[in-house]
């Protein structure tokens, strides 16, 4: 635990909601870091404070500013977020195109054969494509929603399972 790490988990150690184990170690760094101590005391308080406060006792201009702050900030946050999710999204993509290359030469790990074999075999939209993607040849256009069913067999995988072969 380092000091920049206790910042992020100061809410939930006082509310009582950190799981004992990190509650634990960050009680230990606490003990050894008076800067951490003393933030956590003034962050405390502050949290108290602004729990007693009505926003009418806040003045308009304040509230204004504060109010522009937090756009300002929840807008930036969503903004990364949307950045995360396209690059989660692009990766899947790739790892599920990366499966189709292992399945056209046949470097399937067993359990993605099966699985594979077994989808091929139920969905009519994925069967019929994966049927022309035997032996190699050069891939066909995935159609829609083919791709996103490759991807959930990543999903499906058991933990620390490899679904290619090397």
């Amino acid at each position: 635990m380092n000091c920049k790490e206790l910042v992020y988990l100061l809410g939930d150690y006082l509310d009582g909601t950190m799981e004992e184990q990190l509650r634990q170690e960050l009680s230990s760094h606490l003990e050894k870091c008076e800067p951490c101590l003393n933030f956590l005391k003034t962050y405390d308080k502050t949290r108290l404070l602004c729990r007693q406060i009505t926003p009418d006792e806040i003045p308009e201009p304040v509230r204004d500013r504060l109010k522009s702050f937090i756009l300002q900030k929840a807008g930036e946050h969503h903004r990364d977020i949307e950045r995360y999710l396209e690059r989660a999204a692009k990766e899947r993509r790739e790892r599920a195109l990366d499966l189709l290359r292992a399945y056209r030469t046949n470097r399937l790990s067993p359990t993605m054969q099966a699985l594979f074999k077994s989808h091929g075999d139920r969905c009519e939209t994925c069967g019929a494509f994966l049927r022309t993607q035997n032996g190699g040849k050069e891939p066909s256009p995935v159609p829609p929603g083919v791709l996103e069913h490759i991807a959930e067999f990543l999903d499906a995988l058991p933990p620390g399972e490899v679904p290619t072969l090397p």
